[in-house]
């Protein structure tokens, strides 16, 4: 993992060879969303299972002012915490597991339901004052937020956790704990 000098006489977190093997990956991304609800399914979870992990993680998100969700032997989940303490900022890591493979029921539930929230399959998920900027490299599906990397690259990321950051009123909603209001027609 270590650091890269970019150039400029500062060191960069991260760059190395986890920002093409993030690319690479994401050429993956359909497997994994395929992937990712088959397995909360096969371990049986049915819908009250998947309305009570989204409110697990609305609470989670409402709670915190900065969190992450993880996995524990991924290096984008290791380098996202290191990029974080490196600022000195403090935030919830919620580990779901070691690897995707090894979640039980629950776990890999929050899994599915954070690809229904977000559009994002893979881990780590970083949400800030309640919006998800994506991952470590990975930004969000609507590219609002270029993931947590090229915030703090970009000079921006400070400014959101102070929340003084505006994202132009853009389409990334701030996650809250109020239930999706739908109109019904007379």
């Amino acid at each position: 993992l270590g650091l890269k000098d970019n150039g400029g006489g500062e060191l960069t977190r991260g760059r190395g060879i986890l920002k093409p093997a993030g690319k690479a990956m994401g050429f993956l991304s359909f497997l994994f969303k395929l992937e990712n609800k088959l397995q909360a399914k096969l371990f049986g979870a049915e819908d009250l299972d998947f309305a009570a992990a989204r409110k697990e993680i609305e609470n989670t998100i409402s709670n915190n002012k900065i969190v992450i969700y993880t996995y524990g032997l991924s290096p984008f989940s290791s380098e996202t915490s290191e990029v974080l303490d490196e600022i000195g900022a403090e935030y919830a890591n919620v580990e779901l597991g070691l690897e995707w493979f090894l979640l039980d029921k629950e776990k890999s539930t929050i899994r599915a339901e954070l690809l229904d929230m977000t559009g994002q399959s893979s881990l780590p998920h970083v949400f800030i004052n309640g919006k998800h900027i994506g991952g470590l490299f990975t930004g969000t599906p609507d590219a609002l937020f270029p993931g947590l990397a090229g915030l703090k690259e970009s000079g921006e990321l400070q400014k959101m956790i102070a929340g003084t950051y505006s994202d132009g009123g853009g389409g990334n909603p701030t996650i809250t704990n109020e239930p999706e209001k739908t109109a019904v027609a007379d």
